[in-house]
């Protein structure tokens, strides 16, 4: 990792560890600050944090892609709990790459101010990576900022039709949203729904359902608690269950 992916990834680090988790942040994002008074701290916008992260990711997204070969490769596509699977450790011997970024999103529906999101960054993420196949997680940071299942539903439209029109030969692989547990699992309704609606848009393309929320489900639709270390985000136990489930994919 080069020195601009290090300071990036170490603000990432900072604002993950003020406000923990990056889900929170795409909540305030596009919040204006909190009012002050004597019992209420001020809120901190990391939105900008998260927003220099984008960006810094997509550059040495293009500088990776300028260097790879002919061999097709396997892309994980998705938000920080992509960003978070070491493809280097899970897949040494495999030419599997990460286009996760902290914080992202679907891409769509989302203020002018924000760049963000997949649908931005398909060339870098996809198209420009001599893909194979795209593994596709994306959208509790959509849920996190209020977004319906809906509206992530026609923004993960947008993304299959693309693929399907400038790279058909790609095989796509939807996965479903994880649940979540503790201060996040207030979302898990809208994650089932979206889950459902996901299903159904898969079987429409053509294009495989990985039921990863399933796995990793407790018998109270929680993510398993020792799974994660937060409620949003995986520990080695829940990657190991994510990369089995590509290598049964994928007939590795």
């Amino acid at each position: 990792m080069n020195n601009r992916a290090l300071l990036s990834f170490g603000l990432v680090l900072i604002g993950l560890a003020l406000l923990n988790v990056s889900l929170a942040t795409a909540e305030t994002a596009t919040k204006q600050p909190t009012v002050t008074t004597k019992k209420t701290a001020p809120s901190r916008d990391l939105g900008p944090v998260f927003k220099y992260h984008w960006v810094e990711r997509v550059k040495l997204f293009r500088e990776e892609n300028q260097k790879l070969g002919t061999t097709r490769n396997v892309i994980l596509l998705g938000d920080s709990i992509t960003e978070g699977f070491n493809v280097s450790k899970y897949f040494p011997d495999r030419h599997v790459l990460n286009r996760g970024i902290g914080a992202d999103v679907v891409g769509n529906a989302l203020p002018e101010s924000d760049k963000r999101g997949i649908l931005r960054r398909m060339d870098e993420s996809i198209f420009d990576c001599n893909p194979a196949h795209v593994f596709l997680l994306i959208g509790i940071n959509d849920i996190g900022m209020g977004h319906k299942p809906e509206t992530i539903e026609t923004g993960y439209r947008k993304i299959l039709e693309e693929v399907k029109m400038r790279a058909p030969d790609v095989r796509l692989h939807v996965e479903s949203v994880l649940p979540t547990r503790g201060d996040f699992a207030k979302h898990n309704s809208k994650v089932n729904e979206l889950n459902e609606r996901l299903q159904k848009v898969a079987k429409e393309f053509g294009d495989d359902y990985i039921d990863l929320h399933l796995k990793m489900a407790d018998d109270k639709g929680e993510l398993k608690e020792e799974l994660t270390g937060d409620g949003l985000h995986l520990k080695d136990p829940g990657y190991k269950i994510w990369k089995a489930e590509i290598e049964r994919t994928l007939h590795w």
